[in-house]
């Protein structure tokens, strides 16, 4: 009797330690679980961050393939006479990266804050000054010029540098320094032209 008291606490006894065996075992499996959850998780959200990293990288890489936002544009085989204050039209683009020059109104507009490099020839032709200058906005960022004292047809060029945000427009205009410009572009040759580069975007 005795004997079979004994034995049935120790079933009993055996019972409970796998019962408790096995909740221990359930509630570190849950945990487990919860903490391979959380891993999960956290590495879902650093390859999310990885994957926009990327994205942004390929975008910057495509646009350096699209090479440098560059245009260059002439006046070829004519002649014409601006007056004061007249904006200039080239009107034969031979590059035009970024589509950013109009062939049509002669100006420029900068798709993003940066610095930007100008430079442009003019020819003219009789015994009058041609002054022109650069134009941003409404700042005169610098101007070149040339008298035809001895005849042929001489040129005036210049380069600039200047400043733009995205948006602003650039082109080149006569002054007044005499009341009309003739400008001269032999057969054709052109020998005026006009040249802007993105040197440093911001």
């Amino acid at each position: 009797m005795h004997a079979s008291i004994a034995y049935c606490k120790m079933e009993t006894g055996m019972v409970l330690s796998v019962v408790c065996f096995l909740a221990f075992f359930s509630k570190s499996l849950s945990i487990q679980q919860e903490s391979t959850e959380i891993q999960m998780e956290g590495l879902r959200e650093e390859v999310r961050n990885l994957t926009q990293r990327l994205q942004k990288l390929n975008t910057t890489l495509q646009k350096e393939k699209t090479g440098h936002i560059m245009f260059y544009a002439v006046i070829r085989g004519r002649s014409m006479t601006y007056n004061v204050d007249t904006i200039l039209v080239f009107e034969t683009v031979i590059v035009n990266r970024g589509e950013l020059y109009n062939k049509y109104d002669g100006v420029f507009v900068a798709d993003r804050k940066g610095t930007y490099m100008f430079s442009w020839t003019v020819s003219g032709t009789g015994t009058t000054w041609i002054v022109t200058e650069l134009v941003v906005e409404t700042q005169v960022i610098s101007s070149a010029g040339e008298l035809n004292s001895g005849g042929g047809y001489p040129s005036g060029s210049m380069t600039a540098f200047c400043k733009m945000e995205k948006g602003d427009h650039a082109w080149i205009r006569t002054t007044g320094i005499s009341s009309g410009h003739v400008l001269y572009s032999q057969n054709d040759y052109p020998q005026s032209s006009f040249f802007g580069l993105l040197m440093h975007a911001e």
